[in-house]
């Protein structure tokens, strides 16, 4: 009876299932970044012109429009790449009397054309501006510069970004006696660019006797990622 009861220990010794290995978790937040140099550049002006009626201060905006497309068609600047952001037309009335003018006030009607160049010749960007200046722009409000690829930059701030949350994650474990067994989850924050921008407005009546030049910067694409590892 005691050889049975033993034998029955045994059995049950050797088939119960061995105890679920423990893990410790670690979650980090990290950031990767991708810098590159900009490959194409969105020039932004704007028309205004005043006059005492609607159709005069229209017309007049008009033309100076259409100098402006025939001019940066002259460029090589494709239809496609020139937008219109924004059209408005307002009516200040002149005060009645007594009330005297204001001097500083324009009075009678604005057309107001918002107009946003994108240029991919960056070597053409201070050309575009000193031909949009000559056509009848009456605001330069400034050149960002951006990177066409942007799909592969973000790709490679998301590896930069994993690689930085590994690391940080294995320094962790080591300095608690650890060591990463595997990736629990993963979840990723959304990209952030940074662009470089030449501000406006520059305000300019005339083309520049000396050409402009402007230098771009390089594009930063960042992008947050937080993993969960497990550890033991």
């Amino acid at each position: 009876m005691t050889r049975l009861l033993a034998a029955i220990a045994l059995a049950v010794s050797v088939c119960a299932p061995a105890a679920a290995a423990q893990f410790s978790e670690i979650t980090v937040t990290a950031e990767g970044r991708s810098t590159a140099m900009p490959d194409m550049a969105t020039a932004s002006f704007a028309i205004s012109t005043y006059a005492s009626t609607a159709a005069s201060a229209t017309s007049d905006n008009n033309e100076r429009y259409g100098r402006l497309l025939d001019s940066l068609r002259a460029l090589g600047i494709k239809e496609s790449d020139i937008r219109t952001t924004s059209f408005n037309v307002s009516y200040n009335p002149p005060p009645q009397p007594p009330a005297m003018p204001d001097q500083g006030v324009r009075y009678g009607y604005t057309v107001s054309r918002g107009i946003d160049v994108t240029v991919r010749r960056l070597s053409l960007v201070g050309k575009v501006i000193d031909t949009a200046v000559s056509a009848g722009v009456t605001d330069v409000n400034g050149v960002a510069f951006d990177n066409s690829d942007s799909r592969r930059q973000y790709a490679q701030a998301l590896q930069d970004g994993v690689q930085q949350a590994r690391a940080q994650a294995q320094a962790m474990a080591a300095a608690a006696g650890l060591r990463i067994v595997r990736v629990k989850s993963m979840q990723v924050g959304g990209p952030n660019r940074i662009t470089p921008v030449v501000e406006g407005p520059v305000f300019r009546a005339a083309a520049a006797p000396v050409p402009t030049q402007i230098q771009p910067n390089s594009v930063e694409v960042t992008a947050t990622v937080t993993v969960t590892y497990e550890s033991q």
